[in-house]
């Protein structure tokens, strides 16, 4: 574990990230847009299917709570940010079929009229890694990466701050399921 990052290796076990991928298939699927508004939608640099899964979801609502759970103890041990909203989760879908990825970018809004900014960021790994390859998660900028090993294992949770920069590899093989969600608070200042 490092400063810049944090996982947790088996946050959920491979019933219950095949349980996640059964239901979150089951949300209409969406194309991927860039920045606050939604407004841009580049597939030269991004690339994936995106549902979106809100605290009241039926089957996949308790997710909230677990992330929370988990969150207060990271944050208070590691980050230290005053964060108080989790609005959704972004179940994100990369597919060999159109060289899935997402180029290097971060995920704070700076300019944006909420009254919010994005301080954590966390991002579940719901797929087997032997089913596909590429689609490897790389954070920059960073002293160390986490181990490549660990962060593409099954049921593994990693955390880091919303502001490190950060990219997926194109997925050249399979497909690659995730769940992104992101811990917002008061915007920094």
């Amino acid at each position: 574990m490092k400063g810049e990052w944090v996982y947790n290796e088996a946050f959920y076990n491979k019933q219950q990230c095949d349980y996640i991928i059964k239901e979150a298939l089951k949300i209409e699927p969406e194309e991927p847009t860039l920045g606050y508004d939604g407004n841009v939608n580049d597939s030269s640099y991004r690339r994936s299917k995106l549902r979106w899964i809100l605290p009241n979801h039926k089957e996949l609502g308790f997710l909230f709570n677990d992330y929370w759970r988990l969150l207060i103890a990271i944050n208070k041990d590691w980050y230290g940010f005053n964060v108080d909203n989790l609005p959704y989760l972004q179940f994100t879908e990369y597919d060999e079929s159109y060289k899935g990825e997402y180029k290097s970018h971060q995920d704070v809004f700076w300019i944006n009229p909420s009254n919010k900014h994005r301080k954590v960021s966390f991002i579940l790994q719901l797929t087997d890694d032997k089913t596909y390859e590429g689609g490897d998660l790389v954070l920059e900028h960073v002293s160390e990466n986490p181990p490549a090993d660990i962060v593409r294992k099954q049921g593994t949770l990693l955390t880091f701050p919303s502001f490190v920069y950060h990219r997926l590899t194109p997925v050249t093989k399979g497909k690659r399921y995730s769940l992104v969600g992101w811990f917002e608070g008061p915007k920094f200042t």
